[in-house]
């Protein structure tokens, strides 16, 4: 049977993504079973953030020297090794370090997948490449994250480290068989990456897009149970109607690739702007909340997409830095956005976090019109 690149992408971007997230939802039964406070186990998954930010700058570079295709089996290696550590941890330090192991591979990996994106197929198809590889955050947010937290009930929060480690290690495996043309160059820096021609508007336009983001789903969890007293399991619904919004919008690809560049992305950032707007209004209430997730999926795959395919274009030559500082400054906006939203969020509520999510995706639309072509 042959092996469907794209669909191994995919599957890497399921797995890699799940690792990046599926401590949050495990960190009550870390704590209990390794004597500590919650708040240890938070510090040892902000190692993993932070080893992502400083591997996607520093190391994801060595992609567009020796290839993305070994760049991202070196990375998944490298991650293995974190998961294994993770799930032999006997203590909080031990964890720590493990989880920055695994967030070295993180760091490699998910700018070698998105460049390998656009390799693997037909000339004219990069832009749906990425589309299709952006879906595997679905089986991440959905199966992944939200799996965990069973498995971590009822089998123990070892066996979901172990699970990822066997993962990891399956798409490693099936890898190592796919023969693949991937272009090969120059060794790459950030400070290469950004002097190429278009670099900064187009990182200023994904960082407002992730910013708006992440600020915003922050604190869903605290409105859905604070405010609006439903619980855990009501911001499950929420986080379930968002990932289903963003696999739906897999349908809308094929007719964003064929506009204009400056038009698919005043389009998508318009959306996901209107899409924040209609939030901060109606928000308070849950049932127009699971509602609004629902497009709030939609519009960020879409927004998402853009911004991913318009830096893979940039310079093929420097693929792997140019992304590596798009995961870098990605990861920037997770920590920025808890902290910069908390006072909105003091001050005004779940409606002024969604209210400055707004502003910063029309300000990422207002920057697509300005793009040639």
């Amino acid at each position: 049977m042959r092996l469907s690149p794209l669909a191994l992408l995919i599957a890497a971007i399921a797995v890699v993504g799940a690792v990046s997230m599926v401590l949050a939802p495990i960190t009550a039964a870390v704590a209990a079973d390794l004597g500590v406070a919650p708040v240890a186990v938070v510090r040892a998954g902000a190692a993993f953030g932070l080893a992502t930010m400083f591997s996607a700058l520093f190391l994801a570079p060595r992609g567009d020297a020796i290839g993305a295709d070994r760049a991202l089996m070196q990375a998944l290696v490298v991650q293995i090794v974190g998961l294994g550590l993770s799930a032999a941890a006997p203590g909080v330090v031990w964890l720590a370090l493990a989880q920055a192991i695994a967030g070295v591979g993180s760091g490699m990996a998910l700018p070698a997948i998105y460049g390998l994106a656009p390799q693997v197929v037909p000339k004219g198809q990069e832009n749906r490449a990425v589309g299709k590889v952006l879906s595997g955050w679905v089986v991440a947010l959905t199966a992944g994250v939200a799996g965990s937290g069973f498995v971590a009930e009822y089998l123990g929060w070892r066996t979901v480290y172990a699970t990822f480690f066997a993962l990891d290690l399956v798409v490693l495996l099936l890898l190592r068989r796919l023969s693949l043309e991937v272009s090969r160059g120059q060794p790459t820096s950030p400070l290469t990456a950004l002097k190429v021609p278009g670099i900064w508007p187009a990182l200023f336009g994904a960082f407002c897009m992730m910013l708006s983001f992440y600020g915003t789903y922050a604190f869903l969890g605290a409105h859905v149970g604070d405010v609006l007293g439903r619980g855990a399991d009501g911001a499950g619904w929420v986080t379930l109607c968002y990932g289903t919004g963003f696999g739906l919008s897999l349908l809308l690809d094929n007719m964003l690739d064929r506009l204009p560049r400056r038009v698919a992305g005043a389009l998508s950032m318009g959306g996901l702007a209107l899409t924040y707007g209609a939030m901060a209004v109606t928000g308070s209430g849950y049932t127009a909340l699971l509602f609004i997730a629902l497009f709030w999926g939609i519009t960020q795959h879409a927004a998402l997409n853009f911004a991913i395919s318009r830096l893979a274009a940039l310079d093929i030559r420097q693929r792997g830095a140019v992304l590596g500082l798009n995961s870098a400054q990605t990861y920037l906006a997770v920590m920025l956005g808890a902290l910069a939203f908390q006072w909105p969020y003091a001050a005004g509520g779940f409606a002024a976090c969604a209210a400055g999510s707004c502003a910063l995706a029309l300000a990422g639309a207002v920057e697509a019109t300005r793009i040639r072509g």
